[in-house]
């Protein structure tokens, strides 16, 4: 089949699910609901909504490899959440290169895990850990990807830890839609780790300074 045919049986379907989940609150449950074509209405934009957020995985693999993320690299995917870019970032390094998924949250990691033991990847760790404190190893890291989460644990320990797992040549990508571009730029250019080497609408490229 093809994408526009695949979409419009998902569209389909969704539709189909709708008008059932509407017949059975109404006439089984008799709960008050709306018009149907206000519930379908209703339905739709929830949907718009929710790939508003979550986005489709053609945009996120996109700005995965806008962040530099190629094959063979090693990289932790900082903040890694529900693992939305971490099963992405894995096809991209392939085989031969490794993701790592860290998030301070035990719930994240846990469904993280779960998903990686039903698909048997075998480039992805997950770690259980603080940006503060990674226990990843001096200069493994060729990068580190940050999406829309620097806001939560922007200061200048993560940026150090950043910098000492980082190679010298490693690129910290940050995607930041929540934090203002002068405040995250201060807090980069106070820590005098970084530069900014590239900078692409909301993402941001940094180098780390040679050290002394």
């Amino acid at each position: 089949m093809e994408t526009w045919q695949w979409a419009l049986a998902g569209f389909g379907i969704l539709v189909v699910a709708a008008i059932i989940s509407y017949l059975v609150l109404k006439y089984a449950y008799r709960k008050p609901v709306a018009s149907l074509g206000n519930y379908l209405f209703c339905i739709f934009f929830f949907w718009m909504w929710i790939l508003a957020i979550y986005e489709t995985p053609r945009k996120r693999r996109e700005r995965l490899k806008k962040a530099g993320v190629k094959e063979g690299q090693v990289i932790v995917d900082l903040g890694c959440g529900i693992g939305r870019f971490v099963f992405l970032a894995a096809r991209i390094v392939g085989p031969k290169g490794k993701v790592y998924a860290l998030d301070i949250h035990p719930l994240h990691t846990a469904i993280v895990t779960a998903r990686v033991a039903i698909g048997g990847h075998k480039n992805i760790g997950v770690m259980h850990a603080d940006c503060h404190t990674t226990r990843l190893a001096d200069k493994a890291i060729d990068l580190i990807f940050v999406n829309d989460a620097f806001h939560e644990f922007a200061d200048k320990i993560t940026l150090k830890e950043a910098a000492r797992i980082l190679k010298a040549d490693g690129i910290l990508a940050i995607y930041e839609d929540e934090m203002k571009e002068a405040k995250l730029l201060s807090i980069a250019e106070e820590a005098r780790l970084f530069t900014l080497v590239e900078k692409e609408k909301r993402l941001y490229k940094f180098s780390p300074l040679a050290e002394d």
